[in-house]
């Protein structure tokens, strides 16, 4: 079962980074024909990996923040 949870937390990052790959790919066509297509690509998927790297930190759930109890006041 761990296994399970694993793999499905690879498989979100591996999606949303081949999306943001093809999403890139598509916007930034134009520079394709002047760079050539093996230096676009390499560039894309390093654009890609730089900005899908939160994917992963966001998957673990942030710790709750304790709040100091306020002093009991003197009489």
């Amino acid at each position: 079962m761990a296994k399970e949870k694993k793999n499905s937390k690879k498989a979100k990052e591996v999606s949303v980074k081949t999306w943001a790959t093809e999403l890139l790919g598509g916007a930034f066509s134009d520079i394709k024909v002047s760079i050539g297509k093996k230096k676009f690509n390499k560039r894309v998927k390093k654009a890609s990996k730089i900005l899908t790297a939160g994917v992963k930190k966001s998957a673990i759930k942030p710790k709750a923040v304790k709040v100091a109890k306020k002093e009991k006041e003197k009489v």
